[in-house]
């Protein structure tokens, strides 16, 4: 496609493009983002709704330096809202008298799943800054720039989230 500009592509060109950006990324974004939010369902809804937001305005989120960033972005805040949507819908049904509360904060995870347990154990902000550092691979800008907070702030849920797992992985596998 030497010579033609990004605009003058057909619909099947950027179907193309954007399916293929799905095929090497869904999956991955499905996985860290259901360690951080704590269902695969709700996970994999984000991450859908991201990546048809983006197929929407697919000729201007290829034009970014990462869409990826902005398809992972548009699903954090996708969980986000949920997670208030949620938390209102609890505290509603708390003063309303009704016995039993759900949240979708903290992923459900078996014994058999050490590392799964410790990181439902940690607080959301480093649940998220784990989950994108270590099992998405996104360097502490990239992860800085995904939750829209300082590279410092970063590195200092990195560390408070390290601590913390090696704490909690520590008695999980103690004799």
């Amino acid at each position: 496609m030497v010579g033609v500009d990004h605009h003058d592509w057909n619909a099947g060109t950027l179907r193309t493009d954007i399916e293929s950006y799905f095929r090497a990324h869904y999956g991955r974004l499905v996985r860290a983002l259901t360690l951080v939010g704590g269902s695969e369902e709700a996970a994999a809804d984000a991450v859908q709704e991201a990546f048809v937001k983006a197929h929407q305005k697919w000729r201007t989120v290829s034009q970014y330096d990462d869409p990826v960033g902005w398809i992972r972005r548009v699903a954090i805040n996708r969980l986000h809202d949920e997670h208030r949507r949620n938390t209102r819908k609890d505290r509603a049904v708390a003063r309303l008298g009704a016995g039993e509360t759900w949240t979708v904060d903290a992923p459900e995870a078996s014994t058999s799943e050490p590392l799964a347990a410790a990181l439902a154990g940690l607080p959301r902000q480093q649940r998220l800054a784990v989950a994108l550092f270590y099992l998405e691979g996104l360097s502490v800008a990239e992860t800085a720039s995904a939750l829209e907070i300082s590279e410092g702030a970063v590195k200092f849920h990195l560390h408070q989230g390290r601590e913390r797992l090696r704490g909690l992985l520590d008695e999980e596998w103690r004799p």
